[in-house]
């Protein structure tokens, strides 16, 4: 399937993929990933469903803006664009993590558009750089630690690698070994882009200066799904936060299952899509 380019404001783009036909499904990633995150999920759902799947902007293969600044607003807007300029309807998004936020501060905008959002290991808790990414293992905490620092984390940042990305990204996961080398090489096609690592350490540091996520939470209309993965780096208080935030009456469960929840556990994902 042909991936396209979808122009953006601050003069960049990002990718997108659409396969399948039926009722429309917007898939976002979570950070530190890209648009084939979600290729696994997409093949379930195209049977009955039009799948919209992107690089959230300056992630994958997408370009970076070293000027633009990589906010909770930025990526939203960039989104809306997406939708109103693909004159998309009745759409239903499913996000992870970051993507999870965003699928709510996208419905809030965009009431009339968007039908149902799902919102699985929504990444909204960070009190300081990185912190629900370092509670994965200790060796994410030490490398999340460097990068955080000034000066001396733009030279760590530089240092990421296949091994370091492996290590870091498999405390999101029950089983590592479900982060396969073919999707991990994919991964690393991003190091020598461009302005990777202001872009690494910008979405980072603005997620946690970011208080305006749970007033977002309050402002939400359309249907929500809550979920977590019995393993999430989110601790039973602040999944307990964000459900009474979203006026929901409990959270769904994924069993066997940690932070990657659409790689590592897409059957399980699918099923919920459809209940």
């Amino acid at each position: 399937m042909e991936i396209k380019k979808f122009k953006l404001y601050d003069g960049t783009y990002f990718r997108y993929k659409k396969i399948g036909k039926g009722k429309p499904i917007l898939l976002l990633h979570t950070f530190r990933n890209r648009l084939e995150y979600s290729d696994k999920l997409g093949e379930l759902l195209k049977s009955k469903n039009t799948v919209y799947s992107i690089d959230l902007p300056g992630f994958g293969d997408s370009p970076i803006n070293s000027k633009t600044i990589y906010d909770l607003n930025f990526f939203t807007n960039s989104i809306i664009e997406f939708i109103k300029n693909l004159k998309i309807n009745n759409l239903r998004i499913a996000g992870e993590s970051i993507g999870a936020v965003l699928s709510a501060s996208v419905s809030v905008r965009l009431p009339k558009q968007v039908k149902k959002i799902f919102m699985f290991n929504p990444y909204d808790y960070d009190s300081y750089f990185g912190e629900g990414i370092r509670r994965g293992n200790f060796f994410a905490k030490f490398i999340l630690f460097n990068i955080s620092l000034p000066i001396i984390g733009n030279i760590f940042s530089s240092l990421e690698n296949k091994f370091i990305l492996r290590n870091v990204m498999g405390g999101g996961f029950i089983n590592p070994g479900n982060l396969s080398d073919e999707y991990l090489d994919l991964l690393c096609t991003s190091l020598k882009k461009k302005g990777y690592v202001y872009h690494f350490r910008n979405v980072l540091q603005k997620f946690k200066e970011n208080d305006e996520i749970k007033e977002i939470y309050k402002k939400i209309k359309v249907p929500v799904k809550l979920v977590y993965g019995i393993d999430d780096w989110a601790n039973e208080s602040e999944r307990l936060q964000t459900q009474k935030l979203l006026k929901l009456d409990k959270y769904h469960v994924i069993n066997n299952c940690k932070h990657f929840s659409f790689l590592e556990n897409s059957k399980d994902v699918f099923k919920i899509l459809n209940t």
